[in-house]
């Protein structure tokens, strides 16, 4: 698999962001260069949000082009915030940021979250966000096409129980045929263990079982519902485990190397490429909430376990 990481230390919340010490460059350069030793590259995940009227804000981490090499390549997510709906606006924005970009990247995302509502950290929740979905991946995909750059379009979700959610119903009708056959991979933010408990390890419903579960689930309901066809890749976008409320540093590397052995065990079935780590470091270490602690390091970036185990997974795993 490919590894990635979102180097920043902002998260957003239920309501709102949490926000923590600023990031440090070099200190987030060396830690991918202490990843990338064994030879395997990283990719770099990054956000930045479209609020309508070409206006950008919050591009999280700052400077993401920074981080990047000739090898180190980006995974840019334009988040969709706007309160009207201006297809010009929108699609020229994606192709100006595209340009910008250039061979820096590796792929773009397109929206985050459009099928989870009434969450701030979510673009589900802003009107006409199927549309802007399906406008803003044909548009990216023109414009990579027309520059013969070597990125990948696609989107992500969250997973979806819900028989009465119509968002996958939407990307299987007629007026999304274009938008099925444009993209290069859908990607996925699920997070075992965090908002909702699972069973003691070797229990019914255990960790390793539930990411299977949930797997499984997506590939073969919800992208089956949006007539996605399974030679289109998986990206695991989102994927991480908080350390507060008091959950230990031990647990967090275990959880951490569970959850990657599972998806490896299931890539060939399901057709996963793609796994990036949410996030390299705390937002305030010194602060309970779940939301300021999911770091493979502290906020002063000292490493926690879980940093030598992804260490480990990329030597075992990375492309």
């Amino acid at each position: 698999m490919k590894f990635g990481i979102y180097p920043g230390s902002a998260t957003g919340t239920d309501t709102g962001l949490a926000t923590g010490k600023p990031d440090d460059p070099v200190l987030i350069n060396k830690a991918f260069d202490e990843m990338e030793k064994k030879g395997v590259s990283i990719i770099v995940r990054g956000y930045i949000q479209y609020l309508g009227d070409t206006e950008l804000d919050f591009e999280t981490p700052e400077n993401l082009i920074q981080y990047s090499t000739q090898k180190r390549k980006i995974d840019l997510v334009i988040c969709y915030r706007a309160k009207e709906y201006n297809k010009e606006d929108w699609t020229n924005t994606i192709r100006i940021l595209i340009q910008q970009y250039g061979e820096r990247l590796c792929s773009i995302q397109i929206t985050e979250e459009p099928n989870l509502k009434n969450v701030f950290a979510a673009d589900g929740s802003f009107d006409n966000i199927e549309k802007a979905l399906l406008d803003g991946v044909l548009a990216a995909k023109t414009e990579i096409t027309k520059f013969q750059y070597d990125i990948k379009v696609g989107f992500n979700a969250v997973p979806s129980f819900n028989p009465a959610d119509n968002f996958w119903n939407i990307i299987g009708g007629d007026d999304y045929l274009y938008f099925r056959k444009a993209i290069d991979y859908v990607g996925l933010d699920f997070y075992p263990d965090v908002f909702r408990p699972v069973a003691e390890d070797g229990q019914p419903n255990d960790l390793a079982e539930s990411v299977k579960n949930v797997l499984q689930y997506f590939r073969n309901v919800n992208l089956q519902t949006g007539k996605i066809s399974a030679s289109i890749p998986i990206h695991i976008t989102e994927n991480g485990w908080s350390t507060g409320n008091n959950k230990t540093h031990e647990r967090q590397a275990n959880v951490i190397e569970k959850i990657i052995r599972t998806i490896n065990k299931l890539k060939r079935e399901l057709n996963i490429a793609q796994y990036e780590f949410f996030n390299l470091r705390d937002t305030d270490s010194n602060n309970p909430d779940i939301f300021y602690q999911f770091g493979m390091l502290k906020d002063d970036y000292s490493p926690k376990p879980c940093y030598n185990v992804f260490c480990q997974m990329i030597i075992e795993y990375g492309e």
